[in-house]
């Protein structure tokens, strides 16, 4: 019989207002930073990938510490590293959907920056 905290699936509505929050903060950062509306799609990717990574690598680092706490048997086992994989999986979607807005944006970045330079 798996000893396996069935109260860890629950939903942690917490855990979501933070990564909420962290991407709220990273729209702020870029729009006071001067980012034009042309890249609001990108920048709602970009913030809402950012800031579930951001959550999710903790998650992630939780389930592991789990796991190294759990007992040693082998369906509670099982069960824990099927956690981390779901987790590992969530992150590896995040990594591949950021990639083209950040892109955009740090492009943005460097050529604003650079035509600032340039004045």
């Amino acid at each position: 019989m798996s000893t396996y905290p069935m109260e860890e699936l629950s939903p942690d509505l917490e855990q979501a207002r933070r990564n909420s929050s962290m991407a709220h903060q990273v729209v702020i950062k870029l729009k006071e930073a001067g980012l034009p509306e042309d890249f609001d799609e990108d920048l709602a990717s970009l913030s809402t990938d950012l800031g579930d990574l951001w959550g999710a690598q903790k998650a992630l680092a939780e389930r592991l510490e789990a796991f190294v706490r759990s007992p040693h048997d082998w369906e509670t086992l099982g069960d824990y590293l099927m956690d981390l994989k779901a987790s590992i999986d969530h992150i590896a979607w995040h990594l591949s959907s950021v990639q083209r807005p950040l892109d955009r944006i740090a492009r943005f970045a460097y050529e604003t920056a650079l035509g600032q330079q340039e004045k």
